[in-house]
């Protein structure tokens, strides 16, 4: 897909993404929390650097924006909470609960520390 993205770029035109991984250097154990309280999608970073450099970009920049991720998770947790009897309504009890658990679970592990959100720039080449 990065190879794709390159292609279709004009010269000098950036690529951004947005990538929620579980922090280096975890335990077994707590890398398994961090699977666990994410999203579906969370990875282990894979090095992204280098794959957006093999993909032909250049001057890839990596910004930790774990920090704004954990405001953001908080709030949202938050503002489902203020509308929880609505939620409930449209969602049902037990979904509605079973969501923000998890979301409880996520706050908890970027608090810890095991779950990370950043932010990676490149540029097209030219």
């Amino acid at each position: 897909m990065l190879r794709a993205c390159n292609r279709v770029l004009t010269a000098g035109g950036v690529l951004g993404f947005l990538v929620i991984v579980a922090a280096d250097g975890l335990s077994p154990a707590d890398r398994l929390a961090a699977l666990e309280a994410g999203p579906e999608y969370v990875a282990v970073d894979p090095g992204y650097r280098a794959l957006v450099e093999m993909a032909g970009f250049v001057d890839v920049d990596i910004d930790d924006l774990t920090a704004e991720y954990a405001t953001t998770a908080a709030a949202w947790m938050n503002e489902w909470d203020r509308e929880a009897a609505e939620l409930e309504l449209l969602l049902g009890t037990d979904d509605f609960r079973e969501r923000q658990a998890r979301r409880d679970r996520a706050v908890g592990a970027i608090g810890a520390g095991l779950l990370k959100r950043y932010l990676i720039t490149a540029r097209a080449p030219g």
